[in-house]
């Protein structure tokens, strides 16, 4: 087994991506930190090191996504929007994009880590993170945080996790997935639910 020597971080960058191909190629049960090390080349030790369990795995290909995600959101909101339709429309194209970037994979590790208390809290942890981006850039137009925010992001979510399947599965168009996520954004943003 021989494999280029790389950096710590460029070797985890490439073990995260051999990762999202075995689950590609063969399904998300198919992914072991084995199978993970046979396809890069590397000895299983290695992959190991970098994630400790196929937990572990799961869990960082889901992390790696959601940084993209939020950066993704974070730059492109970055460029300017000084209306609500224009904050919506950033918002829905930005994570409509990422969804497709990610591909079916991330929501076949999302599932996979779905089933564990302790990964469905890291779950919830980035699903706060993105409430807090969607926060910042909803906040002028007057979605202020609290229980009606709450709610109305999550309303948000779940549209945007169901619209993610579908654009991924093909059976909608990417024009389509955005179109109606920003109208989900803007429905919420302009009349969100009593605080309770």
């Amino acid at each position: 087994m021989v494999s280029k020597r790389l950096s710590r971080d460029d070797r985890r960058a490439q073990l995260l991506a051999v990762a999202l191909d075995v689950v590609r190629d063969e399904g998300v049960d198919a992914l072991t930190l084995a199978r993970v090390a046979e396809r890069a080349g590397v000895s299983k030790p290695i992959a190991y090191d970098h994630f400790v369990t196929r937990t572990g795995l799961l869990a960082a290909i889901y992390l790696d996504y959601d940084q993209r995600q939020t950066t993704a959101l974070e730059t492109a909101l970055a460029r300017g929007g000084t209306t609500l339709d224009r904050v919506a429309d950033i918002l829905a194209n930005a994570c409509v994009e990422c969804a497709l970037d990610a591909g079916p994979e991330v929501l076949a590790v999302t599932a996979a880590l779905e089933g564990s208390a302790e990964m469905e809290a890291m779950l919830q942890s980035c699903r706060a993170n993105l409430m807090t981006v969607f926060g910042r850039a909803l906040e002028p137009f007057g979605l202020r945080p609290g229980a009606a925010f709450t709610a109305a992001f999550t309303a948000v979510l779940a549209s945007l996790e169901a619209l993610s399947r579908a654009v991924c599965a093909g059976s909608i168009s990417r024009d389509t997935a955005t179109a109606t996520l920003k109208t989900i954004i803007l429905a919420v943003a302009a009349a969100p639910p009593p605080d309770a």
